[in-house]
């Protein structure tokens, strides 16, 4: 598939931290974002012309938004809440659900109510296990 729009994204969650064999979908969810910002250690030595540097482990973490909505959000609360990290899958095409990244996820809530606009809902998260890419 070539270039795609985001409108077909979506996020997978399962409670269970395990492998997910019956992951739930994240409903009313309309961004997540991915970093994969990789760490660097210095290697500078003495007689280098500039600095060095070699390049260590990725640091997966990302946000989750959305839209209020009781019926569902409370789940997505509820898992914050727990303090255990969860197994999410991001997948950023529906059309191509086979091309997706998974894997351990601690999350932090935030709801945002705003006389102007709204009721929204927000979850930053980071790795808390391995993460990989599919394909």
């Amino acid at each position: 598939m070539a270039r795609i729009h985001g409108k077909r994204g979506q996020v997978y969650i399962d409670a269970t931290g395990g492998s997910p064999s019956a992951p739930n979908l994240v409903a009313d969810l309309m961004t997540w974002t991915l970093d994969m910002a990789t760490e660097r250690a210095d290697v500078t030595c003495f007689g280098d012309t500039n600095k060095q540097r070699v390049s260590g482990l990725p640091d997966f973490s990302g946000t989750l938004a959305g839209a209020w909505n009781s019926a569902s959000t409370p789940t997505l609360f509820g898992v914050v809440l727990a303090g255990e990290p969860v197994t999410m899958k991001l997948i950023p095409s529906s059309a191509e659900p086979t091309y997706y990244f998974q894997g351990l996820a601690n999350l932090d809530g935030s709801i945002n109510v705003n006389v102007n606009g709204a009721v929204t809902i927000g979850a930053k998260w980071d790795a808390g296990g391995n993460w990989d890419m599919n394909p």
